[in-house]
């Protein structure tokens, strides 16, 4: 595999979870994940909630998820019996179904779930996080689409780009 391809899925992955343990946090644990598609550098989540998010809530989310990414907390993977991942507080997502021995993939003390997809090693690898759009997909089921890492620089230089258009059209600097 493209050693950046991986690299950059799992900037957007490890996101994901600092993503979703800050929704917990800001809206309430009724939050829970409804599905996610990681890509490199982007991401999708969807998540349960009763209702759109303001532009506070949001910006509230970005700024917590970007001081976790600044704060540079270590990333950790470990194996161990689901029982002893239950009692440490691990988070499992959407019910699936686990065997007897799970991986705990906790960041630093911000956030402990059971996963066994591809992480960094630190938070700050993820460079930076922006929320490019937050919808309803579902009655109860919300959708943030957002960027990390290199794919933050090309959302605004596309925004720079289009400012620097109308601003070309409308005869204004």
């Amino acid at each position: 595999m493209d050693t950046a391809r991986r690299a950059a899925i799992s900037r957007a992955h490890s996101t994901t979870h600092l993503l979703q343990k800050t929704l917990r946090i800001i809206l309430g644990d009724h939050v829970e994940q409804a599905g996610s598609l990681v890509e490199p550098d982007k991401l999708r989540f969807d998540f349960t909630h009763f209702a759109a998010l303001s532009a506070e809530e949001i910006a509230q989310v970005e700024a917590a998820v970007n001081d976790v990414i600044l704060s540079a907390q270590e990333i950790s993977c470990r194996e161990m019996p689901i029982e002893q991942a239950k009692a440490l507080g691990a988070m499992a997502l959407f019910g699936e179904k686990y065997g007897d021995t799970v991986r705990v993939v906790t960041m630093g003390d911000y956030s402990m779930e059971l996963c066994g997809g591809i992480h960094m090693q630190n938070t700050a690898q993820a460079g930076s996080f922006k929320i490019v759009s937050e919808s309803s997909v579902a009655a109860g089921v919300r959708r943030i689409e957002a960027v990390c890492g290199k794919g933050v620089l090309e959302f605004i230089n596309a925004l720079e780009q289009d400012r620097a258009a109308v601003a070309g059209v409308l005869k204004t600097p």
